[in-house]
């Protein structure tokens, strides 16, 4: 597949557990009888699934570690040759098709749930049925907003084309009233026939998606929506729009801030979910295997929730440690970690190798010493140099293989994390057995961490945001719940008191850049300069972050935060496809260097 219109003319065959486009055609008229069984249908929404994995495998362009970088948590990293990770940092672009390897694999994903939509009627098990076509609209839900709020007016596909002829011609984009018109309704139509049984009681297998997270993202897509386009278009939108999911056209309803609410007190009062007793324990530093030698781990009790058991998680990219399959590894830990030719280069134990990327602003650790002091969550989601080592300067070496943007503060939630086992060091801590390994050293790359894109912390949040601080869960609001999960006091409810919460409980999660958006330009870019000036190490240089090309607020200016559309689609598009904003002039958009 190498542009969109193969992708949706590919929608007109079935879609298989591992492998797009992998049996009969359409045109054979092979649809009366599939899905035959129960298992073809779990097949067929499986292979939805999969393209998360197949978009994660090159995850330097994916949006998460895009919002990362993009947002005021982190800089770009990685080595002297990555430009790419360091452009998204100052909201440039270095090769101008680098997304491909995450636009392509997403509309592959919308066309496979366009064809389970247009196929699962045939599952005879109603409630089997209802819970896979929620899945389906729900995943096609999640790709087009996902790509929406990197692209902006995106081509829509949302029904499996009549014809080869009309699958052949190149989608028109939809307007943004079109798109979130088919998020919010596709969302919408999940909640309204899914069952209502608990997260770990899921008809079609653990970690499929459920009702209760297509409530959380529903509530995630109104609040970019009427916050970002609120300040985008210079009005106040308070409902999101609905479509027709039979015609796709757009209709009188709406979706408004009460319909929002009421589906969050749905989860947090029915799901199951609840907050992890310890906030340190939903992070993979805590593993059995790494815990004993790590000091900071060492006095928390219990061990790592792992992904089957963790009550806080919700929807996620799942992964394991399979070594026959790369593409079913977390890569994201690897890419986000430390980088060192060998672990013994740097003394950072648990910290196993990796590519450097998202080193963390300085700025963030000291704001959140100033904002809440005490705070576990601090050194729970930060590693730094000076307080974890007994004697960095001796013992770090900084510029380890040409790192860029080096600030002796690393992330901990997504990491490649190692384990000292009888005196040898493993590059992974799932080679123990308890994890899934044989006892040997699988080596760097086979990380089994599911990505939590959503988890029930975050819910909590919305519903205090939506309600303004509304008690809601073990007689506290969302906010003051969350907060007395990390040992904190009550705080009364105000907008900055939020969204400060948001920052500290959500940090490093790829979901502060877009909460800087949507709460509007001024506070984004303001966010954006707290990054100028800090102290950085270029290759061991010592340096301080400046503005690349025109610098961070005339960027944000021209893109609103937007990434331009990857540069073969347009090609390929015959003028269907128009490059966004601020992002055709290579000089004022393009990245060659740190300067």
């Amino acid at each position: 597949m190498k542009y969109l219109s193969a992708l949706v003319l590919g929608s007109m065959l079935f879609a298989g557990c591992e492998n797009f486009l992998d049996t009969v055609s359409y045109t054979e008229s092979n649809t009366s009888n599939f899905p035959a069984s129960e298992t073809d249908a779990l097949q067929l929404v499986t292979g939805i699934y999969s393209v998360l994995n197949q978009a994660a495998y090159e995850p330097s362009a994916h949006s998460f570690i895009a919002n990362l970088t993009a947002s005021d948590e982190c800089f770009g990293g990685g080595g002297q040759d990555d430009y790419e990770i360091q452009a998204y940092d100052h909201l440039l672009y270095f090769e101008p098709n680098a997304q491909l390897d995450y636009w392509e694999p997403y509309y592959s994903g919308i066309t496979r749930a366009n064809m389970a939509i247009a196929n699962l009627d045939k599952v005879e098990n109603e409630e089997l049925r209802n819970q896979l076509f929620g899945e389906a609209y729900f995943l096609r839900s999640y790709f087009l907003y996902d790509l929406s709020q990197q692209f902006g007016e995106i081509p829509l596909v949302s029904a499996v084309p009549n014809s080869v002829s009309e699958a052949s011609e190149y989608p028109a984009p939809g307007t943004t009233e079109e798109i979130y018109g088919t998020i919010a309704a596709g969302l919408q139509k999940a909640i309204a026939i899914m069952p209502s049984k608990p997260w770990d009681q899921c008809v079609s297998g653990l970690r499929h998606v459920t009702k209760w997270d297509a409530e959380a993202l529903l509530a995630r897509v109104y609040l970019f929506y009427t916050g970002f386009y609120s300040d985008k278009e210079g009005k106040s939108i308070t409902t999101l729009p609905l479509v027709d999911l039979e015609t796709g056209e757009l209709t009188s309803g709406t979706i408004g801030k009460d319909e929002v609410v009421r589906g969050l007190e749905d989860c947090i009062a029915n799901s199951g979910h609840k907050l992890a007793s310890d906030f340190r324990l939903m992070w993979p530093y805590m593993n059995s295997a790494t815990k004993a030698d790590y000091k900071y781990a060492q006095s928390v009790a219990g061990t790592w929730l792992t992904d089957d058991v963790n009550p806080e998680e919700m929807f996620s990219i799942c992964f394991s440690n399979v070594a026959e399959s790369s593409r079913n590894r977390n890569k994201f830990d690897q890419y986000l970690g430390v980088r060192k030719r060998s672990h013994y280069e740097v003394n950072a134990f648990p910290f196993s190798r990796g590519y450097g990327m998202a080193t963390v602003n300085p700025y963030v650790w000291e704001q959140w010493e100033k904002d809440e002091p005490g705070d576990i969550r601090k050194a729970a989601s930060i590693y730094y140099i000076y307080d974890e080592m007994e004697d960095a300067d001796k013992d770090y070496t900084w510029g380890n293989d040409q790192q860029m943007e080096e600030t002796g503060f690393w992330q901990k939630k997504y990491q490649a994390y190692g384990a000292m086992v009888n005196g040898k060091f493993f590059y992974e801590f799932s080679s123990v057995p308890e994890y899934g390994g044989s006892g040997s050293d699988l080596g760097r790359g086979h990380s089994l961490q599911n990505v939590q894109i959503i988890r029930f912390a975050d819910v909590l949040l919305m519903h205090s945001e939506l309600t303004d601080g509304k008690v809601i869960y073990n007689g506290k609001s969302g906010m003051n719940a969350v907060r007395a999960r990390a040992g904190l006091p009550d705080k009364a409810y105000s907008v900055d008191a939020l969204r400060k919460e948001r920052q500290h409980e959500l940090a490093f999660e790829g979901i502060r850049w877009a909460d800087m958006r949507r709460y509007g330009k001024a506070y984004c870019i303001a966010a954006l300069q707290t990054q100028l000036g800090q102290p950085i190490k270029n290759n061991s240089a010592a340096t301080v972050m400046k503005d690349q090309g025109v610098g961070y607020k005339a960027r944000y200016e021209a893109t609103w935060g937007f990434r331009p559309f990857p540069q073969s689609e347009i090609s390929l598009s015959n003028g269907v496809l128009k490059q966004n904003e601020g992002w055709t002039d290579p000089s004022t958009a393009q990245y060659t260097n740190w300067k």
